[in-house]
């Protein structure tokens, strides 16, 4: 879950923290990413400005704040949805599995991010910092944890090695997929998750024949 810089104790600043996430959130999908500042948010949220730098020192802590409030939610969903897939097909072989878990996430995360603008405008755009982006990675990393703890149980986690992580890089390259349709066309559509499956079953079959080896010259 995301945490603020400095946690807001009383009533009080927790009700302030929570109007200003929703104003900027309003703001956000009214002007975009680079036309909000703190002032404006301290203007239209009537919380003191003084108060909104208390938590957040830029505007980019803000939404870096309100990003992962959106990315939290999604990966716990996700996390459920890949346990689901085992619960619902018990005793499968493993390429089974991968085709029923990629298609599973690609379903799921399209639903998300087409059912919530303001979750596919902040997760979509990328990590402002490299700080962001390591507090994204750890969001992802806990889907592939929840992932390989199930394959472990069914004794075929050595299909999905973890160094480098190849179930983060799988849904790195759904989201990769998922964010050409968001800037292409503001959906993602039936095509993209289409070719989002083609790409992650790809990713897939190849890590488990150990296919197109990159070779020293």
């Amino acid at each position: 879950m995301s945490k603020l810089l400095n946690q807001p104790k009383q009533e009080r600043s927790q009700k302030r923290m929570e109007r200003v996430v929703e104003t900027t959130e309003k703001m956000l999908l009214e002007r975009g990413l680079e036309k909000i500042s703190i002032p404006e948010v301290a203007k239209e949220s009537e919380v003191p400005r003084a108060s909104i730098y208390q938590f957040f020192p830029t505007k980019y802590d803000l939404i870096r704040h309100i990003s992962l409030i959106h990315l939290n939610r999604l990966i716990i969903e996700l996390k459920a949805v890949a346990l689901q897939v085992f619960a619902d097909h018990p005793n499968q072989e493993i390429q089974v599995y991968a085709k029923l878990l990629t298609a599973a996430l690609i379903r799921h995360t399209a639903k998300f991010h087409n059912d919530s603008p303001i979750a596919t405008l902040l997760i979509l755009s990328g990590a402002a910092s490299q700080h962001a982006y390591l507090e994204y990675q750890v969001e992802l990393s806990k889907v592939s944890a929840a992932v390989r703890e199930a394959l472990r149980m069914l004794k075929v986690d050595h299909y999905v090695p973890q160094h480098p992580d190849t179930l983060t890089i799988l849904i790195e390259m759904i989201f990769s997929c998922m964010k050409y349709g968001y800037y292409t066309d503001h959906y993602i559509s039936a095509e993209i998750c289409q070719e989002a499956y083609r790409v992650g079953l790809a990713y897939l079959v190849a890590v488990h024949n150990r296919s197109f080896q990159l070779k020293d010259n």
